[in-house]
C-alpha cells in the first residue's frame, strides 16, 4: 500500500472519490496507487501555494452550455475539475485531457522562460498552476482509434484541475467551440472598442489575399452587431439555446 494512502492528507478524501468516480477506466494500477498519485500531485501544489478543497457548493458556468463545481481553492484562483467539464459539455474525456496536456506543455515553456529571464537561479511555478495534472492513468473507448490487438479501440486519458481563468479557452477547444466563439464576438468587440477607442479606425482590414477592403478594425473585426454591452454580454452566456427574452443577433 502506497506510503501517501497510509498517512491520510488534506486531500485524500477528494483522491479517494475522484479515483472512485473513474474506477471503470482505471489502467495498470489499482485505486490505492492512482490515489496516492492524486494525493501526490495536489501535495506538490499545496508546497507552493495554500491550496485545499473547496468546503462550500459554488459552482462555474459554462457561458450557458453547462455548470460544473469548483472543487479546489487557494487564495487567487479556483478550480474545476475537468472531467466534470467534460461531462458537461459532452467532450470525451481524452480529447479534453489532450487539451490539458498541450496547454500544460506551453506552460511549462513560458514558466523556463520566465525563470532564465529572471536569472536568479529558481524554478517558478506562477505559469503551471493554471492546469494541475492529477496524475491518473486511465482509458477510455474511442471509436476514432486504431484496433488493439483484440480489436478494442480506446485512447489514454487523465484528469487536471483547471484554473476558473481558463475556462473560455476550454470552451474554445470544446466541441461547443464555434458557439462560444460566436457567441462573444459582439463581448469582445465591446472589450476591444473600450482598450483602444477610436483608435481601432486607423488600422485597416485586408482581403484573404492581402488586398485592403476599405474597411476599418473598429467596424470590421470589433463589431458589437448594434447591440449593447449588456446585450452583448447576455448574447455571450446564452449557451446552445436563445431564450424568447434574448436579444436579437
Amino acid at each position: 500500500m502506497s506510503n501517501s494512502i497510509m498517512k491520510p492528507s488534506l486531500h485524500t478524501p477528494f483522491a479517494n472519490a475522484l479515483v472512485a468516480k473513474h474506477d471503470g477506466l482505471l489502467c495498470d494500477d489499482g485505486p490505492e496507487e492512482q490515489a496516492a498519485r492524486v494525493v501526490a500531485a495536489l501535495e506538490r501544489v499545496s508546497a507552493v501555494t495554500p491550496f485545499a478543497p473547496m468546503a462550500e457548493h459554488l459552482a462555474v458556468d459554462l457561458a450557458g452550455f453547462g455548470e460544473v463545481p469548483i472543487v479546489y481553492v487557494t487564495e487567487d484562483e479556483d478550480y474545476l475539475l475537468l472531467s466534470d467539464a467534460a461531462d458537461a459539455l459532452g467532450w470525451p474525456l481524452h480529447k479534453a485531457h489532450a487539451w490539458a496536456r498541450h496547454m500544460h506543455d506551453y506552460a511549462i515553456r513560458d514558466q523556463r522562460e520566465a525563470d532564465e529571464a529572471r536569472g536568479d537561479g529558481r524554478i517558478g511555478w506562477d505559469r503551471l498552476l493554471d492546469y494541475v495534472d492529477l496524475g491518473l492513468n486511465l482509458i477510455e473507448d474511442d471509436p476514432g482509434a486504431k484496433p488493439d490487438a483484440g480489436g478494442r479501440r480506446w485512447a489514454h486519458a487523465g484528469d487536471w484541475l483547471i484554473s476558473k481563468d481558463r475556462v473560455p479557452h476550454l470552451l474554445v477547444n470544446s466541441p461547443w467551440g464555434k458557439e462560444f466563439v460566436d457567441n462573444s464576438l459582439p463581448a469582445f468587440g465591446h472589450a476591444m472598442r473600450k482598450v483602444w477607442g477610436d483608435k481601432l479606425r486607423s488600422v485597416p482590414t485586408l482581403g484573404e489575399d492581402g488586398t485592403p477592403t476599405g474597411g476599418n478594425a473598429y467596424d470590421d473585426l470589433f463589431s458589437t452587431d448594434g447591440l449593447t454591452e449588456e446585450e452583448a454580454l447576455r448574447r455571450a452566456r446564452r449557451g446552445p439555446a436563445l431564450g424568447d427574452d434574448e436579444p436579437p443577433g
